[in-house]
């Protein structure tokens, strides 16, 4: 199988977004060997259209990130996603929209026949940001778990039969996946205020020194950020559980295939012995 390659389809009024997802993307490179692609990669002095379009065409997996910007992008509506809805129409191509800020997305009648993350639809950046990371690291390990059953099924057989087996295999273990997305979604509560450094009183004092006044808000302080390490403790948690859902549900859509297989076969045998 070629290397396969996530094409990443954004409005440049989103790019910082766009290098936020890159960021928690990256470690895909390597766990599944893929090329993650965006038009950042297009050489200065190159025509920047055919290097989209050749991109499109290679394209293993595509992600929409959805914003108000994107959906008014002629190019974007005018060429990237006819291009790439023709391709999952005619080849299966798979696409991955991202709800990155509210917007009217329901109203675009492509996008809202497909499955859109967050679950629940909420977008990335609500809250003030507070939930980023989080959903971004689902997003991630949703993606790699795909990509790796895309590459499965791939390398299955070669014969029509096989790869219909492998194909049937992969969607049954994909939403498996999806289901344990949607059944850990994130906890609105987790994050308290976490402050950037710990508390400075200039000039230097002593508790027992302090006003009444300072003494609380020493304390406040203090409980700010136990709480802070607390909360960060049980969302890497929360992210670790989620991972090993993700990869236990997998391999259990393959054992109950393969038990499923071998008690048609016993119970086949037992027949034919009868």
């Amino acid at each position: 199988m070629a290397q396969p390659k996530i094409f990443v389809s954004y409005s440049h009024a989103d790019s910082k977004h766009k290098d936020r997802l890159l960021v928690h993307l990256a470690p895909l490179k390597s766990a599944a060997a893929l090329e993650i692609w965006t038009d950042t990669q297009i050489a200065g002095g190159d025509r920047w259209e055919p290097a989209i379009e050749q991109a499109l065409s290679n394209a293993t997996l595509a992600i929409f990130l959805v914003t108000a910007d994107f959906l008014n992008s002629s190019f974007i509506t005018g060429k990237e996603v006819p291009a790439l809805l023709e391709r999952r129409e005619k080849e299966g191509l798979r696409l991955y929209p991202i709800l990155a800020k509210p917007c009217a997305w329901q109203a675009v009648q492509w996008l809202s026949e497909i499955q859109i993350r967050p679950a629940g639809a909420k977008p990335v950046w609500r809250s003030g940001g507070r939930y980023v990371d989080d959903e971004l690291a689902r997003i991630a390990l949703e993606l790699l778990a795909m990509v790796k059953l895309a590459i499965q099924a791939e390398n299955a057989g070669t014969d029509e039969a096989s790869r219909q087996r492998a194909e049937q295999v992969r969607r049954e273990k994909e939403k498996a996946v999806a289901e344990v997305i949607a059944a850990s979604p994130p906890v609105e509560n987790l994050y308290p205020v976490e402050l950037a450094k710990p508390l400075e009183i200039i000039p230097p004092v002593k508790l027992e020194e302090m006003s009444e006044d300072a003494r609380q808000a020493h304390e406040i302080y203090r409980q700010i950020m136990a709480d802070a390490a607390r909360f960060k403790s049980e969302r890497e948690k929360t992210m670790q559980d989620l991972q090993t859902k993700i990869f236990q549900t997998i391999q259990d859509v393959t054992l109950n295939r393969r038990k499923g297989a071998d008690d048609a076969s016993n119970n086949m045998d037992e027949y034919i012995r009868q």
